[in-house]
């Protein structure tokens, strides 16, 4: 069987997020596996310089789930297998190719030898809503070799479409950038100023809008004293407006970063006192692991985060960090106060969720369980 492994995402390089770093390091392991990999992205501009150790074909698409770019994606596909087959393995690495697939006989989709896909959580709520998609997808994965998915939760979610599929079922987290592996933790101790840092898109399922309520709730000499660093893209500008207004009210600090280049943001995870993540239910979106979560603890950085979706699987509760019940901002707020007040236990948190992070989340060993490698 061909040793070729086909991507296919509409979120990648240069977007930053979290599944676009997830499809950059699959695909780079695959490739450090030996795979000969092909990562099919969006591209609106001819011409540029991929610098990764695998080919990328850019796609004349914006990188969104509607159907213009699934069109592009398509289309893209069938010019470059005419003989109607993609050799070696296909792998769907996000929702858009997903629901691009759950199409694949209508559209007339090249076949490949394997197929498989890979579940982030948010997808399968919103496709299993409708009956008609929900059919559509559980069509879908009883044609796929593995079902890859980001956590626990997720895993039962895509559970619920059919037990018989279990069989196919893999549990594959996010890990930390290839390019931070070797980088050390750093206790957290004396800090001239504690940080409070959140990464993640300004949008309602984040919580950013929760932390501004609970820091507004912390003693005022600690509220006077932190500073809220909001680091990402802003997915919801009325959102913004609330928490900027609601921040105003309570006197709390704020500072709005948007992206951070790599080298910037591993030094926010560097230097921040803690990492807060008080992702929220909202609608059809759930918080499948947390990747943020990850990479703080990786650098010794305590955290804190809610007990929803796979963020319980992201950190060893009471070792590494702090879980509290989504939408409560006393009990957020003193995990907050608790972290702040005690420096040596907030080190040790730091210390234990940078050995739980190097020792349990590996790109190579999810590539392993894909059976790819």
């Amino acid at each position: 069987m061909s040793r070729s492994v086909h991507i296919l995402t509409h979120e990648f390089h240069p977007t930053t997020g979290g599944i676009g770093t997830y499809v950059e390091e699959t695909a780079a392991a695959a490739a450090e596996a030996g795979l000969e990999v092909r990562v099919w992205a969006p591209g609106l501009d001819e011409g540029g310089y991929d610098p990764f150790p695998y080919q990328v074909n850019r796609v004349r698409m914006r990188g969104k789930q509607d159907w213009l770019c699934r069109f592009r994606m398509a289309s893209a596909l069938k010019k470059a297998f005419p003989e109607g087959r993609i050799p070696g393995t296909l792998l769907l690495a996000e929702p858009g190719p997903i629901r691009l697939w759950m199409y694949a006989s209508f559209l007339g989709l090249p076949r490949s030898d394997r197929l498989m896909v890979i579940f982030h959580g948010s997808e399968l709520l919103a496709l299993s809503r409708h009956r008609r998609r929900r059919v559509r997808l559980r069509q879908l994965l009883l044609g796929t070799d593995c079902i890859g998915c980001v956590s626990g939760p997720v895993r039962k979610m895509a559970l619920n479409l059919g037990p018989d599929i279990s069989s196919r079922v893999a549990l594959v987290p996010g890990a930390v950038r290839s390019a931070w592996t070797n980088l050390p933790a750093i206790p957290r101790e004396n800090q001239p100023e504690p940080g409070i840092l959140h990464v993640g898109r300004i949008h309602p399922r984040k919580g950013q809008l929760e932390l501004v309520e609970a820091a507004g709730r912390l003693p005022d000499t600690w509220r006077q004293s932190v500073r809220i660093r909001l680091v990402g893209p802003v997915g919801h500008p009325r959102y913004l407006d609330q928490i900027q207004q609601r921040a105003a009210e309570l006197s709390v600090r704020l500072s709005l970063e948007g992206r951070l280049p790599e080298a910037k943001l591993a030094e926010a995870y560097r230097t921040a006192a803690m990492l807060v993540l008080p992702s929220q239910p909202y609608r059809n979106s759930v918080e499948g692991l947390g990747l943020s979560l990850l990479e703080a603890q990786h650098f010794g950085c305590p955290v804190v985060g809610t007990r929803i979706g796979g963020i319980p699987e992201a950190m060893e509760e009471g070792k590494s960090g702090l879980i509290v019940s989504p939408s409560d901002p006393v009990a957020l707020a003193n995990a907050i106060k608790q972290l702040l007040e005690d420096p040596p236990s907030a080190s040790t948190m730091g210390m234990n969720g940078s050995r739980f992070v190097r020792e349990t989340f590996s790109w190579r060993k999810n590539i392993q369980r894909l059976g790819l490698a």
